[in-house]
């Protein structure tokens, strides 16, 4: 691997891992010869790292997005968010949003995207704050909400990221939310029958997937719509998965 081959391999986005990877070195090796070749990469990159402290609606919302797609790494203190190639404006968003100067790099033989980036602050901050933890794919739980407002935020958040809204043939649009935690789903019944002010009476389904069981609540056509207006009532672009929003527009009148 040549210098002028390694700065063509990481214009292109790739990590140190990745490039190694090419070349049958491993990630130390490869920042070894980068200092070699006197290129310095250690240098901290820019980062909020209080972002999730700030008591705003774009703290919430992209909470709530990270407990339902993103991920902490508590021994590394990194923080991390991957989605599928469609949607790698809504990681610049993120990215905008937490003034993060770190790469939105593909992987999965660039079907995806995803940025990572290590903090002591803002891991701790989203374990604190918002009970996000490593491995919570089961055991997750909602935190208190002081605030409504702030509540929509998170949940519309979360939503985008293991929600689907779905429009039928009538045009009409329903409200889907997965988990493999059917006591999360439990208390996602409860916030909407709080915010809706009646009474929901379905119950979490049970599936068997090759990946596990899973649980899925459907919400009637008027319990779904009465939902999708008030998650996007007060939503801006920065604060919204804009495939997501297309479909949601339909009953925003």
């Amino acid at each position: 691997m040549t210098k002028q081959e390694f700065l063509d391999l990481r214009n292109t986005g790739l990590t140190f891992k990745q490039i190694g990877e090419i070349y049958n070195l491993t990630e130390r090796q490869v920042n070894y010869r980068t200092k070699g070749w006197g290129l310095d990469y250690s240098k901290k990159k820019g980062l909020n790292e209080h972002f999730f402290s700030s008591n705003t609606k774009a703290a919430f919302y992209w909470a709530g997005f990270l407990a339902a797609d993103g991920w902490i790494e508590a021994c590394r203190n990194r923080v991390g968010l991957a989605l599928q190639k469609q949607d790698y404006e809504h990681l610049e968003k993120f990215k905008r949003a937490t003034n993060s100067e770190h790469s939105i790099c593909p992987f999965m033989n660039n079907s995806a995207y995803r940025i990572r980036f290590n903090s002591v602050i803002m891991v701790e901050e989203l374990k604190t704050l918002f009970n996000i933890v490593p491995a919570k794919t089961h055991i997750y739980e909602m935190p208190i909400f002081e605030d409504d407002y702030l509540m929509l935020e998170f949940l519309r958040g979360y939503i985008e990221g293991d929600g689907h809204l779905e429009k039928k043939a009538s045009g009409r649009v329903s409200l889907h939310l997965c988990s493999a935690n059917k006591k999360f789903l439990e208390e996602f019944i409860d916030i909407c029958e709080y915010l809706l002010g009646t009474n929901i009476y379905q119950v979490p389904r049970l599936s068997i997937n090759p990946k596990g069981q899973v649980y899925t609540i459907v919400l009637t056509l008027d319990h779904s719509e009465q939902m999708i207006r008030l998650l996007y009532k007060n939503s801006t672009t920065a604060t919204r998965l804009d495939r997501k929003y297309k479909v949601a527009q339909l009953v925003m009148l």
